[in-house]
């Protein structure tokens, strides 16, 4: 499949999907020529393990919340193939100082917002790479991650459901001077960057919506390995690199068709298709069954989305808390934070999101004319 790349950028600078590009100006020189790389290169993304389809459906996709693969035995009841890409999708889990760690499908409903409209902020995120997953991103140069909330219900009939994305880079950190370890953690959102904006006000009509995390290094040389690598080389270890603001959902289809046009060969760490989450008991009500809805419940606190196969279970969390973003042992000081989540769960990579969701009215109905 064909896409007008150079001029599908075109559209992303006006709907401003490449403001954090421009936050930096000098990291914006060459996009054009990188942009003309990938067009005339002929899509190398082939692996079987990760075929082209995968993005091109994403838009529309929804997948099953998972559990860890420690919970319910290695097999899930696919083919080897499918047993193996779902271990790769995220288990998410809710962090509240009141419950401890929950699976985010297995939240108490009656603590949702009782009905309505919602506003969800994706206040700030934090990855922590375990070492074989550093490794990776050292063996391949850089990764890439990538958010994704959509709308499950249109604001006005007229108009499509509302998508927001961010496409953000990542250098393998280096050891550092004094011969220690590379860190292995860094904090994801920067409060000023518009691309990043994007994610901290997302309304949520009637509180249904779709969630997903994927995160991927690149086995080969591609035009958008290439032009993360020049952003990284003016921000530093991270940088949001494409942020969509809200546009509709076949906008972002054909986003995609891009992004998978770019890519080459990635080994994924992540890779997930988005799951439904519900932010009010009235949204849950309206499915018919929600006893048996298979999607997430969605509330104020901390996420951390850890791959079902590397998913410690509950018991084996309860020995620790969530300190801005870090899993860490509830003696750590504010200054070991990174150190002591480096430790703690070592063999584990994992994201963190601190959500807030606050009831709101999208639109109001005018009122009634008197009669006259």
């Amino acid at each position: 499949m064909q896409f007008p790349r150079r001029e599908f950028v075109k559209d992303l600078f006006a709907i401003g999907a490449m403001q954090g590009v421009f936050a930096i100006p000098t990291a914006a020189h060459g996009l054009d020529a990188l942009i003309s790389q990938g067009a005339a290169a002929p899509n190398s993304n082939t692996g079987a393990e990760h075929p082209d389809d995968f993005w091109l459906n994403f838009a529309y996709a929804t997948a099953k919340p998972v559990l860890p693969v420690a919970a319910v035995g290695p097999s899930r009841g696919g083919t080897p193939e499918e047993d193996q890409e779902a271990e790769k999708q995220p288990v998410f889990l809710h962090y509240s100082s009141e419950s401890g760690f929950n699976y985010a499908q297995n939240l108490d409903a009656s603590k949702l917002t009782p009905e309505g409209d919602v506003i969800v902020s994706l206040n700030t995120s934090t990855l922590k790479v375990s070492a074989d997953d550093q490794e990776t991103f050292h063996k391949y140069k850089n990764a890439q991650v990538r958010v994704d909330v959509s709308q499950a219900h249109r604001v006005l009939p007229f108009m499509e459901q509302m998508s927001y994305a961010l496409v953000a880079g990542m250098h393998a950190a280096e050891p550092t001077k004094l011969g220690k370890p590379a860190p292995s953690v860094q904090a994801l959102s920067i409060e000023s960057d518009p691309t990043w904006a994007s994610m901290q006000q997302i309304p949520l009509p009637n509180g249904e919506g779709r969630w997903a995390l994927n995160l991927e290094a690149q086995r080969a040389e591609s035009a958008l390995s290439h032009f993360i690598t020049n952003m990284l080389r003016v921000a530093g270890e991270f940088a949001p690199v494409l942020g969509l603001p809200g546009v509709a959902l076949s906008a972002i289809n054909s986003f995609n068709g891009l992004y998978n046009s770019l890519r080459a060969m990635p080994v994924a760490i992540f890779r997930g298709n988005p799951v439904r989450v519900f932010a009010t008991r009235e949204a849950l009500a309206k499915t018919g069954s929600p006893g048996s809805v298979t999607g997430m419940l969605l509330q104020s606190g901390t996420y951390i989305l850890i791959d079902a196969k590397r998913c410690p279970v509950l018991d084996d969390l309860k020995p620790y808390t969530v300190r801005q973003g870090r899993i860490v042992p509830p003696s750590t000081s504010p200054t070991e934070l990174d150190e002591a989540a480096a430790d703690t769960l070592p063999n584990v990579t994992y994201a963190t999101f601190d959500v807030e969701v606050t009831p709101a009215t999208l639109l109001k109905t005018p009122p009634e004319k008197s009669p006259a």
